[in-house]
């Protein structure tokens, strides 16, 4: 399954570095009480950083990635069972700008043999696979 995932671009070298996307999960306070089980690498369906929710905007390395489609899990119906209620009921009203179905999950990292291209929209430079 062909997906996207968006990162700024200050975190590309540690990325190229570990050669994976790790699975995580945010680390701010407001995200205290996350379980282990809900670190992830988030995907999208949709290639444009203009549909990144308003706090990611400026996440302008955009990896496209193949992953096994049994793996990639809509974030919603995961949400529903990895998360409390509240959380989803909070991050899907505000962090989704209302499009949580374009958005996936897969629960491991996803290694470099899984990347298709890196590309730093913001200057247009492809960054993966390099000449």
């Amino acid at each position: 399954m062909l997906l996207f995932h968006f990162t700024r671009p200050e975190r590309w070298p540690l990325i190229l570095a570990d050669a994976e996307i790790k699975a995580t999960w945010a680390t701010d306070h407001d995200h205290e009480d996350m379980p282990e089980l809900a670190r992830t690498v988030h995907l999208t369906s949709d290639p444009s950083p203009a549909s990144l929710p308003e706090p990611f905007r400026d996440c302008t390395v955009r990896f496209t990635v193949e992953v096994p489609a049994p793996e990639a899990q809509r974030w919603h119906a995961w949400a529903g069972t990895r998360l409390p209620a509240q959380t989803v009921h909070v991050l899907t009203a505000t962090h989704f700008g209302e499009r949580p179905d374009e958005w996936f999950v897969v629960e491991r990292a996803i290694p470099s043999s899984e990347w298709v291209s890196v590309v730093d929209l913001k200057v247009q430079k492809p960054l993966w696979p390099q000449p």
